[in-house]
C-alpha cells in the first residue's frame, strides 16, 4: 500500500538512526544488500535547450561552460557504449537537450543510436524531453527499455525553477509514459532552495505512479556558474540521506540511483545512502554535463564498503578514454 504524504512527514521526523534502520530493513527485504547497479549517461545532443530550468547549464537562456553540439554520430555513440560495458555498466542513458523530441531525420538518428547500443546487451535509457505516444512505441521497437522523465520538484516550488513549461503538463506526459511498456526512470533534484515539504511531495507524487517507477534518480544540485542557482549551497548530507531513506520505504522495489552531485559527497555520506537503500550509481566522467567521481575513487570506495556490482568485469580498473 502506498504511503500517504502525512505518513512520509511522520517518517521524516524520526530520529536519523531510526529512519535509516527502517529503510535498511525494507531494502534488505526486497534487494540483495551490498550490491549496486552501475549506470552510465551520455549527452548525445548538448546545449541550446529552449527551456529555462534554473539549474541547467544547457539552457539557451544562460551563459555557462556548455557549448552547443550537434546530435552525435551513431557509430561514435556505439564506441563509447562498448567501452562503458567494459566498466561493468549495465544501464546506459542517452540524453538530449530538447524540450520536445523532434520528428524526422533527428529522431530517426536517435532510433539508430538506440538500436546500436541495445545490440551490445546494454539496457538503454533515453532522456529526450517531452515525447509522443508514437515516438514511445518507436523507441520500444528500437530496443529502448527505459525512459527518464524527472519531475524535478514539488508542484508548488516548480514555477520558481522552470517557467517555460508547467508541472501539470510534465505530470500528464509522465502518466502517459507509465501506461506504455517502457520502464520509467523518474526522480528529482534536491537542494535547489526547496522546503522539506517540497521534497516530501516530490517523493509522494513519484510513489503514487502505478506501478511505481522502476528507477528513481536522486540528484543533488550541482550549482553551475551562469545559471540562476549558480551560488546555491550544496545540500546537507543528512537531509539528502533522509530523502534516500524515505524513497526506499515509499518505493520498496524501485532502483534508487545516486545521480548528479555525488562527486561533492563524502565517502561517509555515500555509505549512509547505500545503507538506507540506494542501490545504483552513475560512473564515467560525467552525467550528461555534470561531473562524477573519479573511476578509481569509486572502485576504492566500493572495495572499502564491501559492495559488489551486478556485473563485475576484470577490465573495470582500466582508465577510460572516451568519456
Amino acid at each position: 500500500m502506498n504511503l500517504s504524504l502525512a505518513e512520509l512527514q511522520n517518517l521524516y521526523q524520526l530520529p536519523f538512526n531510526e529512519l535509516i534502520r527502517q529503510a535498511h530493513d525494507v531494502y534488505k527485504h526486497h534487494h540483495p544488500v551490498n550490491t549496486i547497479h552501475l549506470c552510465g549517461a551520455l549527452s548525445i545532443k548538448t546545449g541550446n535547450c529552449p527551456e529555462d530550468c534554473a539549474y541547467c547549464p544547457q539552457s539557451v537562456h544562460y551563459k555557462t561552460y556548455v557549448t552547443k553540439e550537434s546530435l552525435l554520430d551513431p557509430d561514435h555513440v556505439l564506441k563509447i557504449a562498448l567501452y562503458a560495458k567494459t566498466l561493468g555498466i549495465t544501464h546506459f542513458c542517452l540524453g538530449a537537450a530538447w524540450s520536445y523530441v523532434p520528428k524526422g531525420s533527428a529522431f530517426q538518428k536517435v532510433l539508430e543510436i538506440v538500436k546500436k547500443v541495445h545490440s551490445i546487451g546494454l539496457q538503454v535509457c533515453c532522456s529526450l524531453g517531452s515525447i509522443s505516444e508514437e515516438q514511445v512505441q518507436a523507441l520500444l521497437e528500437a530496443g529502448c527499455t527505459t525512459y527518464n522523465y524527472n519531475l524535478d520538484t514539488s508542484p508548488e516550488f516548480y514555477p520558481n525553477i522552470i517557467t517555460t513549461r508547467t508541472f501539470e503538463s510534465r505530470y500528464q506526459t509522465l502518466q502517459m509514459l507509465r501506461k506504455s511498456k517502457l520502464n520509467i526512470s523518474c526522480g528529482g533534484i534536491l537542494g535547489m532552495g526547496e522546503s522539506i515539504l517540497d521534497r516530501l511531495k516530490l517523493i509522494y507524487l513519484i510513489s503514487q505512479l502505478s506501478p511505481q517507477p522502476e528507477m528513481v534518480p536522486l540528484n543533488a544540485l550541482v550549482a553551475i556558474e551562469g545559471t540562476p542557482l549558480g551560488k546555491q549551497s550544496f545540500i546537507d548530507s543528512f537531509e539528502y540521506v533522509r530523502i534516500v531513506a524515505l524513497a526506499r520505504i515509499a518505493m520498496p522495489q524501485t532502483i534508487l540511483a545516486m545521480a548528479a552531485g555525488r562527486h561533492q559527497m563524502s565517502l561517509e555520506t555515500q555509505a549512509l545512502a547505500f545503507f538506507s537503500g540506494a542501490n545504483a550509481i552513475y560512473i564515467g566522467e560525467r552525467i550528461l554535463t555534470t561531473p562524477t567521481p573519479d573511476l578509481n575513487a569509486d572502485l576504492n570506495m566500493l572495495a572499502k564498503l564491501g559492495i559488489n556490482t551486478y556485473e563485475n568485469n576484470t577490465d573495470i580498473r582500466q582508465r577510460y578514454e572516451y568519456w
